[in-house]
């Protein structure tokens, strides 16, 4: 999708390319017992956490769990019903998203949504002008031209959005939000529907993001790409966090194997390292046995949790 080697966009308030999240600092962002109801049901129910400066934060959970709620409510396109969200110190719940593109927020959608009477370059221009940096349009071309080599699309510049591949759609949407100046980016999905080679690079392109100081919130399906990018990973099930850790610790926590797989294979799990660690003879025929029984009934992502 990109290469770390292209010239930056963002701005890089850490001033270091490869500076590490600071646990101290103040979050950029945080949300403080934040509720979204659809009719009397909750998407997200009493919600909080806090992202540092500098982080990447995933979050994953089973579909129907409020992820895209989640990015709906921090971008502008949803009010909370209740809960505060904080970005830079500010409240911003009352504030509508193009209030919020200016402060610095910036998003991309699940479905790719190209303005379609436009090229490609023109719908990076309108996000430069739309972004934090008041630009003029000769300013903005420039930015846009930068970003569509950053993200490899500058040979499609003069087609159509609706004439793009999935793949390059996503590549636009990411473009559109880079054009913003962003100190926080929100990625929901950006990687469905790639190839592992597609996928491998949207990867590299986020960490590249991030090394030019760029705060990001990545909602995604695909364990490996959000395990390896991802300073910390955040779990939603039914709308309430599940849990909050470190990638590896998250993937293995038995509450969210068991949002994800069902009850039966989280015991199975459990039982079968418990096993394992009393005797490893036991425990490697146990696990065979297993992995044989489910292999018909669990996700093929089953191993990314792993």
């Amino acid at each position: 999708m990109s290469s770390a080697s292209s010239r930056p966009t963002a701005s890089s308030p850490s001033g270091s390319p490869d500076a590490t999240p600071d646990a101290n600092a103040a979050p950029i962002l945080a949300l403080d017992a934040v509720t979204k109801r659809f009719g009397g049901l909750p998407a997200v129910d009493d919600l909080s956490f806090a992202v540092r400066p500098g982080e990447v934060l995933g979050i994953i959970g089973p579909n129907g769990a409020g992820k895209s709620t989640l990015i709906g409510l921090i971008g502008g396109a949803l009010a909370p019903t209740s809960g505060v969200i904080t970005y830079a110190g500010r409240a911003i719940a009352d504030l509508p998203p193009h209030r919020r593109a200016h402060l610095g927020i910036a998003r991309t959608f699940q479905i790719a949504q190209p303005f379609v009477g436009l090229d490609v370059r023109d719908n990076v221009i309108v996000g430069a002008l739309f972004g934090r940096r008041g630009l003029r349009r000769p300013e903005a071309a420039r930015v846009a031209d930068e970003v569509l080599e950053r993200v490899h699309l500058t040979h499609k510049a003069m087609l159509k959005g609706d004439q793009l591949t999935v793949a390059d759609r996503k590549r636009l949407e990411m473009a559109r939000a880079l054009a913003t100046n962003p100190r926080l980016l929100l990625l929901d999905e950006v990687m469905a529907g790639l190839t592992p080679t597609e996928v491998a690079q949207a990867v590299e392109l986020i960490r590249a993001i991030n090394r030019d100081g760029v705060t990001v919130l990545v909602v995604e399906h695909i364990m490996r790409a959000i395990k390896g990018v991802s300073d910390r990973i955040l779990v939603l099930h039914h709308g309430r966090k599940i849990a909050e850790d470190l990638p590896d610790e998250v993937l293995a926590d038995p509450k969210v194997i068991e949002a994800y797989l069902g009850e039966r294979y989280a015991r199975q799990r459990a039982a079968e390292r418990e096993g394992a660690a009393t005797s490893a003879a036991t425990g490697a025929a146990t696990s065979a046995a297993d992995a044989d029984t489910d292999a018909a009934e669990e996700p093929e992502w089953k191993g990314g949790l792993a």
